[in-house]
């Protein structure tokens, strides 16, 4: 069992591999100071929370490096507006220390354009375009676009609005183009683009690019490009070495592992609870270990789970280990065990962004609680499974033939070669008497003046509780919760 948890352990080690270092690719390592290195994100495909951890990971690893330019290389029809805003927080910050380029190609609609006017320079490609982001709303049943009420849709224009004016002002784009691309009721004509009222401005690369009078600079990209060398020649990059940053197996399995995440968390400590009925440490103990490593392995590669986290659940186990295995009956160890455990599992569910950039006007920061409503309810979800789990377990595992072999309920008769012990413990059949230690389920009674070693039905009685003698067979003497008011008799021997 110890080479199987450990096998697994590596097995997921082995699927995180940095799709940037060459070495994990095959190819020959470029040793190319990171002052000549410049990282290409991928922006491909619909922006969604897989995208979102590729992009953790990359914004880490280039504030760790420090290379000389960081590219956005978009082609997407758009995403949701949470990952969108992350994205730009990323971004803003990087931007402070490292210049970030959006390179359109060959489309950047919707939240692809909104990415592109967070950059400090725009290219596009020769038949690229971008524009396009007005907020909908998609109908969960049927995938389509829903209707929506003229107030409730300028609620949802208006924060998207203030989201591009303040990118546009801090980049120096055009205000009113960049709110035309947002909002159908802003007009906007400026030399030969033209966008009536009632339409969503969008631009090919050739308007993107024109000229505007009176100092002629572009409307909004600085130059058509063919490609990534072509635009590093226009930002005094030419030869530096590109870094490409991909999608690795780990963060797709990362999507699976946190869309299951109260799930797996959930059979996790029930994997727990039931070795913790159980004598001695096996199949589920080892199982519940599993899944929760696995639990927190995802967590980590989609960028929410950190080292801190971990380190607090893997406290709060050793703590209930010693609880359970070293200290007799439950108390402060214990109970301090489960806060550790349950305030990382909490904590692990909240990314952690980057709080060095200023708000742009009217549009509130990204901060840890604005995801801790969302935290709040997949845990929620994974105490009801826990909750409700447990009381099945409780209900229905002590009548198993799993848990009968656990605890060895199976009989010793003389048929099978054993000898009774006598009817030793015959006489306590029915008497009443205390829990010296904790019954999980086994442990040692008081009765009178004598001790004995009893087991529960399935149930976990804790220590000083009075216990009642409700079956002897052999050796074994099996015990439950004395109803209130019972009162012992003399044992007799």
């Amino acid at each position: 069992m110890r080479r199987l948890f450990w096998g697994l352990l590596l097995s997921l080690s082995a699927t995180w591999v940095r799709a940037e270092e060459p070495e994990a690719r095959g190819k020959p390592a470029d040793r190319t100071s990171p002052e000549r290195t410049v990282f290409v994100l991928p922006v491909q495909g619909t922006i969604d929370q897989g995208m979102l951890y590729v992009f953790r990971r990359a914004f880490r690893e280039v504030e760790r490096i420090a290379p000389a330019a960081v590219i956005l290389d978009l082609d997407t029809p758009g995403g949701k507006l949470e990952e969108t805003r992350e994205i730009i927080q990323w971004m803003r910050s990087t931007k402070q220390r490292i210049p970030v380029y959006a390179y359109v190609n060959p489309d950047a609609y919707s939240a692809g354009a909104i990415i592109s006017l967070g950059a400090n320079r725009i290219f596009m490609s020769p038949a690229g375009n971008i524009g396009d982001a007005m907020p909908i709303l998609i109908n969960p049943l049927n995938g389509g676009i829903q209707e929506l009420p003229e107030d409730i849709r300028e609620k949802m224009i208006s924060p998207t609005r203030a989201l591009v004016r303040g990118l546009a002002q801090e980049n120096g784009y055009n205000v009113d183009m960049a709110e035309a691309m947002v909002d159908p009721d802003r007009e906007f004509i400026l030399g030969e683009v033209s966008c009536p009222k009632g339409e969503l401005l969008t631009l090919t690369s050739k308007e993107a690019t024109s000229p505007v009078p009176p100092d002629g600079k572009p409307l909004l990209a600085a130059a058509l490009v063919r490609d990534i060398p072509e635009l590093l020649e226009h930002v005094d990059l030419a030869g530096a070495r590109v870094a490409r940053f991909e999608e690795v197996g780990a963060e797709r399995l990362a999507r699976w592992i946190t869309g299951l995440g109260p799930l797996l968390l959930a059979l996790g400590v029930l994997g727990l609870f039931i070795e913790f009925k159980t004598p001695g440490f096996g199949v589920f103990g080892v199982t519940g270990i599993v899944l929760l490593c696995i639990y927190f392995f995802g967590h980590y590669v989609a960028g929410l789970a950190g080292y801190e986290e971990i380190l607090l659940v893997f406290a709060g186990l050793c703590l209930l280990a010693i609880e359970l295995f070293l200290i007799p009956g439950f108390g402060v160890v214990g109970v301090l065990g489960i806060i550790l455990i349950l305030t990382g599992s909490l904590l692990a569910l909240i990314p952690v962004v980057p709080t060095d950039v200023p708000a742009l006007p009217g549009i509130a920061p990204i901060t840890w609680d604005s995801f801790v409503l969302g935290a709040l309810w997949k845990f929620c979800v994974t105490a009801a499974i826990v909750a409700v789990g447990g009381w099945l377990i409780s209900r229905l595992f002590p009548k198993t033939s799993v848990y009968h072999k656990l605890v060895l309920e199976s009989s010793l008769s003389r048929e099978q070669g054993f000898v009774n012990a006598a009817g030793k413990f015959d006489g306590y059949l029915g008497q009443v008497g205390l829990a010296r230690t904790s019954l999980r389920p086994a442990g040692t009674a008081e009765f009178g003046d004598q001790r004995l070693d009893v087991v529960t039905s399935g149930d976990m009685i804790g220590r000083g509780a009075r216990i009642k003698v409700v079956h002897v067979e052999g050796n074994r003497v099996v015990v439950e919760a004395a109803p209130e008011g019972e009162n012992s008799g003399p044992p007799c021997g």
